[in-house]
């Protein structure tokens, strides 16, 4: 028997950026979601600072980190969900706002009714913090 096949609740968003070297426009997937089981190499890149920081397709220069809220899904970790606010929504109903938006994303794609678990088991951390805390886990996985 093969090896079960992750079901995988990571969310990318196509967003249309222009890049500021060749003037170009390109459209790039930008992750708001992160499942750390599913995706491990998307962790990665967040350990390495490259997450939804694209490469022009025309030039390749960097088109620049885009300033999004990000949810990463740790099933089996404590706690399960980590939100890092967008560095730029200074405002809590804003920051508020995305996180409803992103939880709702990820329990409709879970098929869960039940979201007790959710702000029980959510921590809020800055992105400068979020890579550290990651490699906390990457560390115990190895």
């Amino acid at each position: 028997m093969g090896k079960e096949k992750q079901m995988d609740y990571s969310y990318a968003k196509a967003t249309e950026l222009r890049c500021p070297h060749c003037n170009q426009t390109t459209t790039a997937d930008i992750w708001l979601i992160v499942d750390q089981a599913a995706r491990p190499e998307l962790i990665q890149n967040i350990l390495d600072g490259k997450l939804n920081s694209p490469i022009c397709p025309n030039c390749s220069q960097p088109l620049g980190e885009t300033d999004e809220s990000l949810l990463i899904y740790r099933p089996s970790e404590q706690p399960p969900l980590l939100f890092s606010p967008a560095r730029k929504a200074a405002i809590a109903e804003e920051q508020a706002h995305n996180l409803q938006t992103l939880v709702k994303r990820l329990l409709d794609a879970i098929g869960s009714e039940e979201d007790d678990w959710v702000m029980e088991g959510l921590k809020r951390i800055h992105r400068s913090q979020l890579a550290p805390m990651l490699s906390q886990v990457s560390k115990r996985e190895t």
